[in-house]
């Protein structure tokens, strides 16, 4: 039984998330461990009953509970790092809203790794589940965790602002925390999408760019120094300068990285195989070195090499305050950096420009596998004589010689192929890109239609 992809369990309710699986990961969570666990969930309609669900599975293993109840992601890994051996989070993140999920912590606040979740599986599988005696079920403590946590975030940063920001909560859970951190700071918060709605009325919980442009006009018109935008769980923020400018993932994900290697002199930064190469050419020049990682796992990274800085597209660990990503580490950071040196649109004039351009082709779950498998031949054949290096680590990357890249990649959270090109130029992007996106497409209708007849 396969239930974890790039980000725990997620999809959608009822198809794939329900109570009764809520309940048995929760028994073979408690069956894998023991002593505490902490429970929180985001703002989703569905997410009380599933919340609930998990809670029955662990008290019947005898396993202590916490309730922190809603809560942003980041907070939950925090806190079970501070209060519980085990962590449990109903999210499913940037997902629509009739989907749904489950991440699991350790104690140290590290998400599962892969072989964690392998073992996780299995017990659920088995169905071979501890059981407490009627003695040995203990009550649910409930706790607030929010004050605490911004604290520590707040002594992690150890700086105050003046700075106006413009918060978009994405109705999330993160609505509950970063509007009352930012204060804390001492900047002026104007903010939109900031109440917990679980139907996302305000605009999907992606923060892409499509989905926050007009963040960009009202930072015009509000004349604030910044804009942050989450998503539902509060793990992804992306930014605007104080022109109103959207800040690409990669060249925030330099810009930190950057940062990081200067005052170290040097160290490893992980990142995930769908960035670019700014990233590469920032890190190299400050004598650093880069390593790419599946989706999801830059905990496992961090671990592996022993890294000062993790992230991949809208996601951030700061592995001196922990190794979980946490936006609102970002977020402080991001704000104390322009106040030290200057306004972000400045900053970001010292990342290289590459082209970047990428697109999701529905593709059914069944149907991944094979789809990747027959993509990466053709496009081998297609670019053999401009090949650099084959990264497979999570699909196929095809690193070319002239610093263009192309990579086709599953989802692991949804029904789609990812295809994702960079390119020095964006004429060589495009073509790449129609070349990539092209051959995806064609092998999935093909593959459709067989399985049709």
């Amino acid at each position: 039984m396969k239930l974890f992809g790039t980000a725990g369990i997620r999809g959608t309710l009822w198809e794939k998330v329900t109570p009764e699986l809520a309940m048995k990961v929760g028994m073979a969570i408690g069956t894998y461990r023991s002593g505490k666990a902490l429970v929180a969930r985001d703002g989703r309609t569905s997410s009380v009953m599933l919340k609930s669900a998990i809670i029955s599975g662990l008290l019947s293993t005898g396993m202590e509970v916490l309730d922190a109840d809603l809560i942003p992601t980041p907070t939950l890994a925090w806190v079970t790092k501070e209060l519980a051996n085990a962590g449990v989070m109903i999210t499913a993140s940037h997902n629509p809203p009739m989907d749904n999920g489950i991440k699991v912590f350790n104690g140290d606040g590290t998400e599962f790794y892969v072989e964690q979740e392998g073992e996780l599986e299995k017990v659920v599988s088995s169905g071979d589940f501890k059981r407490a005696r009627w003695d040995e079920i203990k009550p649910v403590k409930t706790v607030e965790v929010i004050p605490n946590y911004i604290d520590a975030v707040l002594d992690f940063v150890n700086h105050e602002t003046s700075l106006k920001v413009l918060y978009d909560g994405a109705n999330g859970s993160g609505s509950v925390l970063a509007p009352y951190l930012l204060r804390e700071m001492g900047a002026k918060v104007f903010s939109v999408n900031s109440h917990v709605d679980g139907h996302f009325p305000g605009r999907k919980p992606e923060p892409r760019y499509e989905n926050i442009a007009y963040l960009g006009k009202l930072v015009r018109e509000l004349g604030v120094d910044l804009a942050v935008a989450q998503d539902g769980d509060a793990d992804r923020i992306a930014v605007f300068d104080e022109r109103g400018n959207y800040v690409d993932e990669d060249t925030l994900i330099a810009l930190f990285a950057k940062l990081y290697v200067e005052e170290h002199g040097g160290g490893v930064v992980v990142t995930s195989i769908n960035t670019g190469s700014r990233i590469d050419s920032v890190v190299e020049g400050e004598g650093g070195k880069v390593y790419r990682v599946p989706l999801g796992q830059p905990h496992d990274g961090i671990k592996k090499y022993n890294a000062i800085f993790a992230a991949e597209p809208w996601k951030f660990v700061h592995p001196k305050f922990g190794p979980w990503i946490d936006s609102f580490v970002t977020m402080g950071l991001l704000i104390k950096l322009i106040d030290e040196r200057g306004p972000l649109n400045e900053l970001v004039k010292e990342i290289p420009t590459y082209y970047l351009k990428k697109k999701n082709v529905p593709c059914p779950d069944k149907l991944k596998e094979e789809v990747i498998k027959r993509s990466g031949k053709i496009l081998e054949e297609k670019l053999k004589n401009e090949i650099k290096e084959i990264l497979t680590i999570s699909g196929f990357r095809f690193n070319l010689t002239d610093g263009s890249w192309v990579l086709v990649r599953p989802s692991g959270t949804e029904p789609k192929i990812r295809v994702v090109v960079e390119g020095p130029t964006e004429r060589r992007r495009d073509e790449l890109f129609e070349m990539a996106f092209r051959t995806v497409l064609k092998i999935v209708g093909e593959m459709k239609k067989v399985r049709r007849t």
